[in-house]
């Protein structure tokens, strides 16, 4: 047997087994050592190359050393500090930030703001930017709420953020645009000691104080503000808070303190605070100091204009007397300060209110030598002092100057002053004379001075044109309104035109448009119970009621007498009731329903109805006094 024979009769044996496990195993043992080997170098090969600086250059060498692939120590900070937690949380509040900046921008506040409390609730509000404060609170301000401004503000201080100047200044001007006052003291509490001092800042604070009162504040930040860099016209500041807190001492003294380079608006603050302070007075002595030092200038400079006069002629008017005013007038005509309708009104209001006829008519002459051209405002105001003082001659007088002078002309209140001055002095000629001249420039008479004719026709006894005149003038278009119904019914009354008193009420809604009142109702009963038609007088009381309008005290009061006079004890009843059962303001007096129960028992057929009376009275608690009835009362309540 060969060798090659008894080789593989071995290997066919248990030993060759064994031999082909050996040698798979040591198969599997070298691949997994590669592999491994394979493996920490790939992972080698991939942190080079992180960690390889990037180059943005044409390179130098196209190989790559291992000294080239190591880090710089720079390098590995940067890539640790890119790589750590706060990195990491200032990037999420970044995107956070511009995330709720795009909801304020599209209007949505509400998902902002919730947004903004989940990041409150993890401490991360603590790192937003001032811009993005800034942009919230314009869109709370803008939606008005105010509370979340507030509270996010308290936030922005708890997380250490220390705004800049022009964070303030943006969010204090806006705050104040808005009238957000309140918003501005409360921002001063809690930041009063970061707060800059920068004047913007500070004139936003005390303008917001002084707006809503808080005049100690307003005084308390003049200081701060007086630390900012500020110039001479801002001190206009001072003189406002002054004027508010009536400190005429730290006025003046400021005033002394600038000398000529105090302005206009300044001077008239610190006379404004004197009168207000009622130092008339003082106002006038620095007004006169005041034109001096203007006189006195280099410089073509004004302190003195005519409001500065104005506001001392009114201290002046107030305290008396007048020739004071004309005293501190005539000093504003010598220094080439021409009065203007302020100036005139205030004299003529001062004359009015003493009853003064000279000093009205003394404004009036001054007024027309003055050559200014008479508006209707004014035209109106000078009419109706002279009327009132009694002047009415000259008050016409002014009225046909007005006519002839070229511009404005008289209005239908000045023609209305005039008629009714001459109705009251029952000259009803002239007064139809002016409705003329109305006519002729072009204006129709309204409702109150057909009211006013009407009561002239009946002064006059003039019935007949008093209801041509009414049918002519709602021919041409007037409307009439209560008062005329009222003067209708007056002059139907006075005549004893009841019918047609009765026939105008009952018909004046459907012609007119609108109801009667009780008013309206008493007046008639009024027109009929002077001529004791008591039955009439009935007869309007019942159409009142049937309209639905209930009688007053004045009513009653009215009507309850003829129905005693009368005898119409039924009816007494009625109206006794009636007034027993409206309110304490519009009770009927004591005295007359104690007449109707005298004069039920002095007639033995009504005892019954003067005893129902009594008790009905003491139900209510109304005194019972029978046969104690005065003259005086009798006549009052319509008795002859």
């Amino acid at each position: 047997m060969s060798v090659e024979e008894v080789s593989a009769v071995v290997m066919a044996g248990p030993l060759g087994a064994i031999s082909q496990e050996l040698l798979l195993l040591g198969f599997f043992y070298l691949s997994y050592t590669a592999w491994r080997c394979l493996g920490r170098y790939s992972k080698k090969v991939r942190a080079a190359k992180k960690l390889a600086p990037v180059s943005y250059g044409p390179q130098k060498s196209p190989s790559v050393t291992r000294t080239s692939v190591k880090p710089s120590v720079e390098q590995e900070k940067a890539s640790k500090d890119r790589h750590s937690p706060r990195t990491c949380a200032d990037a999420s509040v970044k995107a956070a930030e511009a995330k709720m900046l795009q909801h304020l921008e599209k209007l949505e506040f509400t998902r902002a703001i919730n947004m903004y409390r989940s990041l409150e609730r993890d401490g991360r509000e603590r790192r937003f930017s001032e811009a993005f404060y800034l942009s919230f609170f314009q869109s709370a301000v803008r939606v008005g709420k105010m509370d979340v401004m507030e509270n996010i503000l308290r936030d922005m201080k708890r997380s250490g953020l220390v705004p800049s100047v022009c964070f303030w200044q943006s969010l204090l001007r806006m705050l104040s645009s808005r009238k957000q006052y309140s918003a501005c003291l409360a921002i001063h509490a809690a930041y009063s000691a970061q707060l800059p001092a920068d004047k913007i800042v500070f004139s936003c604070l005390v303008n917001a104080a002084l707006e809503i009162g808080h005049l100690e504040s307003a005084s308390s930040m003049l200081q701060q503000y007086s630390e900012a860099d500020i110039d001479v016209s801002d001190h206009i500041l001072f003189f406002r808070v002054y004027a508010a807190m009536g400190n005429v001492d730290a006025a003046e003294g400021l005033f002394r303190k600038l000398g000529g380079k105090t302005t206009t608006l300044m001077l008239n603050l610190l006379l404004l605070t004197c009168v207000h302070a009622g130092q008339s007075n003082k106002a006038w002595e620095l007004l006169r100091e005041a034109r001096a030092l203007e006189q006195n200038l280099a410089v073509d400079s004004k302190i003195v204009d005519v409001v500065s006069y104005n506001t001392v002629i009114k201290g002046l008017a107030q305290a008396g007397p007048p020739a004071r005013c004309f005293e501190c007038l005539h000093a504003m005509m010598e220094q080439g300060i021409q009065p203007d309708n302020i100036t005139f009104s205030t004299l003529l209001d001062a004359g009015i209110g003493g009853n003064n006829v000279d000093m009205v008519g003394e404004v009036t002459r001054l007024f027309m030598e003055s050559n200014r051209p008479i508006g209707t405002v004014m035209g109106t105001l000078l009419i109706k002092g002279l009327v009132k003082a009694n002047c009415l001659p000259k008050a016409l007088e002014l009225c046909k100057e007005m006519r002839q002078r070229s511009g404005d002309g008289p209005d239908v209140i000045m023609y209305s002053v005039l008629i009714k001055a001459l109705v009251d002095e029952h000259d009803l000629e002239q007064a139809l004379s002016l409705v003329g001249d109305m006519k002729s420039a072009g204006l129709k008479p309204d409702d109150i001075i057909l009211t006013h004719l009407l009561e002239g026709c009946r002064y006059t006894g003039n019935h007949a044109f008093g209801q041509e005149l009414f049918t002519s003038m709602l021919d041409s278009g007037v409307k009439p309104s209560d008062f005329t119904l009222v003067a209708m019914l007056k002059l139907h009354g006075r005549y004893g035109a009841h019918r047609e008193a009765h026939e105008l009420v009952a018909g004046w809604e459907a012609k007119h448009g609108f109801k009667p009142s009780v008013v309206h109702y008493t007046c008639l009963m009024s027109g009929c119970m002077r001529s004791k038609k008591y039955d009439l007088a009935w007869a309007a009381y019942e159409m009142m009621r049937s309209k639905g309008v209930s009688g007053d005290g004045t009513t009653l009061s009215t009507l309850l007498p003829g129905m005693v006079a009368a005898q119409y004890w039924d009816k007494v009843v009625i109206l006794v009731r009636q007034a027993l059962a409206i309110s304490s303001s519009h009770k009927v007096p004591g005295e007359v329903l104690n007449h109707a129960v005298s004069q039920m028992q002095s007639s033995a057929s009504h005892k019954r109805h003067a005893e129902q009376l009594q008790d009905l009275m003491k139900a209510a608690g109304v005194p019972v006094k029978t046969r104690r009835f005065r003259r005086s009362v009798a006549h009052e309540a319509g008795f002859n």
